[in-house]
């Protein structure tokens, strides 16, 4: 039982804690849980993004860095007046590998808009968490106690009309 004391000066009660069940208690923790677990994977979540963000910007340079390289060689392959088939042949493929590696990079930074766009920020779930501790869900009557009420209430009304 908890002590009540009142303070002499402004007569409000202090050490005084309301009374809530084990029901109530467990599932306050099991969303406290759940809240964690999203915190986590949102932060996996991010951590991936930085990770794809670093990789797409290494990527790009890497296409600079190829695409100079494949300018000055042409640019040696109009001074020299013929290049060797294979080697045109290879300028080929490397101008459809750097289409290819560019379309990829568009596609992975379009998935990152789109992670973006479909997982919370963390201001999100402070105010998601705000809004649970504002309805506080342990004044919520449960499945199960709604269920016994019902019961009782039916019983006592069956009681009443067998007494009369």
């Amino acid at each position: 039982m908890a002590v009540v004391r009142r303070d002499q000066r402004s007569g409000s009660r202090q050490g005084a804690r309301p009374q809530s069940g084990k029901k109530g208690t467990i599932v306050l923790n099991q969303v406290v849980d759940e809240i964690r677990a999203l915190n986590s994977s949102i932060a996996l979540i991010s951590q991936k993004i930085k990770h794809l963000v670093r990789n797409e910007k290494i990527l790009g340079r890497n296409l600079i860095v190829l695409n100079k390289k494949v300018k000055s060689f042409s640019d040696t392959k109009v001074v020299s007046g013929s290049v060797p088939d294979g080697v045109e042949e290879q300028l080929r493929a490397f101008q459809r590998q750097m289409d290819e590696n560019s379309r990829k990079i568009d596609d992975a930074i379009s998935t990152i808009e789109a992670l973006k766009n479909d997982f919370v920020t963390s201001e999100e779930l402070k105010e998601l968490r705000y809004v649970i501790d504002s309805i506080n869900p342990l004044e919520f009557v449960t499945i199960d106690q709604a269920k016994d009420l019902i019961d009782e209430k039916i019983s006592k009304s069956k009681a009443k009309t067998v007494k009369k």
